[in-house]
């Protein structure tokens, strides 16, 4: 499959098994989200049991409210998504602490309420004001006007493994939290074709077995340490089979952006990347890493493009971005990172040698 390294929607929108890399700038502004350091546990104290890892999570899961029912579109299927004779959306959302207190959930949960409100888990409301929206994430940063409220920390979504537990939680109508068990199918599966969308970085998911309840969109899904390593959105249209979240590692990307500016600022490189086969590798004389072939073969350069300009040409395999080993899988994660119209080093191999190119990513297209 390859990976695309952002075009524009409409280019994505041709190109069906295309993955969209943007970059957006990571702010040092502004305090760090609270990111669990103690070591992961990896199974339940109690074997079978997840009962004191929810009850400690539990207080920080919330109820959201809206208005105006969920968006239509691609956004129907996600669970949360009313009837069209609803006059209220439900949805999940968990509360952290990012230099503030702030409660995250989906985009499309909120996306057309003029009014929110979030559920405590005492049973209290309060209304809540947007803070900041990432519609292509499917992310929205809400801020209540309450103290002293627990909230839940971050793990990264790279330390998770195949087959690791997971468990999903939310609190649909605002009475008692939900909780779902499962393991993780996958940690980088692309499911833009599942849900019907244009595939993308930003539509990259982990999956997981663990059953997103209805109205559980928004809220956390957990590792067995307690921490967030996702962000429940959907299960597919095979109900009960799969279901998937936001990496953790994606929204920890733009917490910041949203907190300080209400939207994210991403960019773009310019360029369809691929797999670098072992008959390609033998080919071209590509060095190996671990025995694999290293980096990702440039197969398309877009006029005017921020490749282009740096001089990033059709068949060069693109080895590392700002230092960092890249391949057509983890590009695009790091690409997100990456800040705009400032400068990064990629090392590419080229004819047999390796040279470095300083590349200015540009702000994306609107």
């Amino acid at each position: 499959m390859r990976s695309l390294v952002l075009v524009s929607l409409a280019c994505v929108a041709c190109r069906p098994r295309d993955a969209v890399i943007d970059a957006a700038p990571g702010p040092d502004a502004g305090p760090a989200p609270v990111i669990g350091g103690a070591s992961r546990i990896r199974y339940p104290a109690t074997v079978g049991s997840f009962v004191d890892l929810v009850a400690d999570a539990s207080a920080s899961v919330v109820a959201i409210r809206a208005t105006s029912p969920v968006k239509s579109g691609p956004a129907a299927m996600y669970p949360g998504a009313q009837e069209a004779t609803s006059d209220v959306a439900l949805g999940s959302g968990f509360i952290i602490e990012h230099g503030g207190t702030f409660v995250l959930t989906n985009d499309h949960v909120i996306a057309t309420s003029a009014e929110i409100r979030v559920v405590l888990s005492d049973g209290s409301e309060a209304a809540a004001q947007v803070v900041g929206r990432d519609p292509r994430l499917d992310l929205a940063m809400l801020q209540i006007p309450a103290t002293r409220l627990k909230a839940l920390s971050f793990d990264s979504s790279s330390e998770l493994q195949v087959g690791e537990w997971v468990v999903a939680l939310g609190n649909p109508f605002g009475r008692e939290v939900t909780a779902s068990a499962g393991i993780v199918s996958s940690t980088g599966r692309n499911a833009g074709s599942v849900m019907g969308g244009a595939p993308s970085l930003y539509r990259t998911y982990l999956q997981t077995d663990a059953r997103i309840h209805r109205g559980n969109s928004g809220g956390p899904l957990l590792d067995t340490a307690g921490n967030v390593v996702g962000i429940n959105v959907a299960t597919d249209d095979r109900v009960g089979e799969i279901s998937f979240a936001i990496p953790s590692d994606r929204v920890l990307e733009v917490l910041d952006q949203l907190r300080d500016h209400g939207a994210v600022a991403r960019a773009y490189l310019g360029a369809i990347v691929n797999e670098v086969s072992p008959e390609l590798a033998a080919r071209l004389g590509v060095p190996a890493t671990a025995g694999r072939p290293a980096g990702a073969v440039v197969t398309q350069v877009e006029a005017g493009s921020p490749a282009l300009r740096a001089g990033v040409r059709v068949g060069d395999v693109i080895l590392t971005w700002n230092g960092k080993p890249v391949d057509d899988k983890n590009l695009p994660g790091l690409v997100s990172t990456a800040p705009v119209d400032k400068v990064v080093k990629v090392e590419v191999f080229r004819s047999g040698a390796t040279m470095v190119l300083n590349v200015v990513p540009a702000r994306a297209p609107t």
